[in-house]
């Protein structure tokens, strides 16, 4: 876990600020889908010119400290963080790759060094830093499992990305809650979003039995969550069957909470 700054509140743990989940099944839809494109998961955030001045000044902070300790890991963990607020990603990237020398147990540090690798087109690099997050890390982190595989899908290969998904299937679906023998231990990660980027892999791979396959075992056990209907009305209507992806869709929109709705008729269109 990473030790945070009390004076400016910045550090890797709190990177969720700038790496958001805009809407997370963005992620888990068969590629070439029509419709909006989520393939980053960081926010483009617009910054005032106040806000990029105090970041300014807090980095100037950091780097007069790296410039007497250099190896400073508080130091080098608040500018690369801050750097990655000002879009700086190749200096970040540096930096992070300091602070895991620093902190090879840092898990937390891998993985955003993996989000900051795949925003520079570096999906070998990202894919490293993410297997490296899951070595280090005692819980699965859903991130992790999704940043991986699509920097695999990224880096073309989406068979390493359906092996990755089935083996973290398989771990996650035989660990026993209650273990206290050390061993790995699952945070709650949803079993549908692992199902969602299996499909997803699969149709990357060309393989569509196989992730139309998916879809119908995740409508099957879970029949009232909308996310199953789509991604299988996604994949039907990229296909040509576009009766059988229409009644996908009436499905996904009747489960669809709220706010999803309008996201399905994006896709339906």
């Amino acid at each position: 876990m990473m030790h945070l700054l009390n004076l400016s509140k910045v550090g890797v743990g709190i990177a969720v600020v700038v790496f958001g989940l805009v809407f997370a099944l963005g992620d888990f839809i068969p590629s070439g889908s029509v419709g909006p494109t989520l393939q980053s998961s960081i926010v483009d955030k617009k910054l005032t010119d106040e806000e990029k001045a105090a970041l300014q000044t807090r980095l100037r902070q950091y780097e007069a400290t790296l410039g007497t300790t250099p190896s400073d890991p508080t130091a080098l963990e608040g500018a690369a963080v801050t750097l990655v607020e000002l879009g700086s990603y190749d200096r970040a990237s540096s930096l992070l790759e300091k602070l895991t020398k620093e902190r090879p147990d840092d898990a937390e540090a891998f993985r955003l060094l993996g989000e900051v690798k795949y925003e520079l087109k570096d999906y070998e690099g990202s894919a490293a830093a993410y297997r490296s997050s899951l070595s280090a890390s005692r819980s699965v982190d859903f991130d992790v499992l999704r940043g991986l595989t699509n920097a695999l899908l990224a880096d073309k290969k989406p068979d390493e990305a359906v092996q990755f998904l089935l083996s973290a299937r398989q771990n996650l679906n035989t660990q026993d809650p209650n273990q206290t023998d050390g061993s790995m231990e699952s945070q709650k990660v949803d079993p549908i979003q692992v199902e969602l980027l299996l499909g997803k892999a699969y149709s990357d791979w060309g393989h569509v039995s196989d992730a139309v396959a998916v879809y119908d075992q995740l409508i099957s056990a879970h029949p009232n969550d909308f996310r199953g209907y789509l991604a299988k009305g996604i994949i039907l209507k990229e296909n040509g069957k576009v009766g059988d992806a229409e009644r996908m869709f009436i499905q996904a929109r009747f489960f669809a909470p709220d706010k999803a709705k309008a996201l399905v008729d994006q896709y339906s269109r």
